[in-house]
């Protein structure tokens, strides 16, 4: 009796296994990848300008206003960085495409190669202004869920795929209810914290009938000055089309 009711129970659980459908497991690609696109990359075309505010001892010290303009397709991103204010920059630019960046200036023989990892203004490098492009750059180490005053998030590592990014480790704090990042640790070759980046989300827009929010703000804070910061505000934001001429180094310097 007791064999007949055992292989009962055991057929039973057989059948609940193979008639449930399987468990799928999270897309860790395609969130941060959604988590790019909220903040301007992974999009055929997009342009905004940008604030930005270094803050010492609770003051502004100074300012640079910045025009953005950049595409990502399949496998590159693409960025203009056209300087607007102070006067004494106006109508110098940064041109990234891929890993690569070129200082561009009037009086100028030819595009001056530069680092995405060189100081921009602040804290802030060429980098964090023109790259919003975890998704291509680098390989996802590790994800794990975390919980911060009662909101979930998915906790992601990122490991650089080649010496060409600006940073060789990222930890990025994806929301689960929006997908949005709200945080972000920078890492050099050395595995030390060079600075932390905070994220948010206030500009609307309207992206494939759907609307959302989009980046409207990046604070960044040194590691070693942590009192200090450098605020990136980002205003006028729009999806446009961009010519194939548009990220041209003969053409920008033409």
């Amino acid at each position: 009796m007791k064999t007949i009711i055992f292989r009962t129970v055991a057929l039973v659980v057989m059948i609940i296994t193979i008639s449930s459908k399987p468990i799928l497991e999270t897309d860790y690609d395609t969130i941060l990848k959604r988590a790019d696109q909220y903040r301007g990359g992974q999009v055929p075309g997009i342009s905004w300008e940008v604030q930005v505010q270094n803050i010492e001892e609770g003051a502004i010290r100074n300012e640079l206003n910045l025009k953005v303009e950049a595409s990502t397709t399949d496998t590159q991103q693409f960025a203009l960085i056209t300087f607007l204010k102070p006067k004494k920059y106006g109508g110098q630019k940064l041109l990234l495409r891929g890993n690569n960046m070129w200082f561009i200036k009037k009086g100028l023989s030819r595009p001056v190669p530069i680092s995405g990892r060189q100081r921009l203004s602040g804290s802030a490098s060429n980098a964090d202004v023109a790259s919003a492009n975890y998704y291509q750059d680098y390989d996802i180490s590790e994800v794990k869920e975390t919980e911060i005053d009662g909101q979930e998030y998915w906790l992601y590592e990122l490991v650089a795929k080649n010496n060409l990014v600006s940073y060789s480790k990222i930890k990025y704090w994806i929301n689960k209810e929006d997908y949005h990042g709200v945080k972000a640790e920078f890492y050099g070759k050395s595995k030390k914290l060079i600075k932390t980046a905070f994220f948010k989300y206030q500009n609307e827009m309207l992206y494939e009938n759907e609307k959302d929010k989009y980046i409207s703000e990046v604070k960044i804070v040194d590691n070693i000055n942590t009192e200090d910061s450098t605020i990136l505000n980002m205003t006028s934001p729009e999806f446009k089309s961009f010519s194939n001429s548009k990220f041209q180094k003969s053409v920008l310097m033409d």
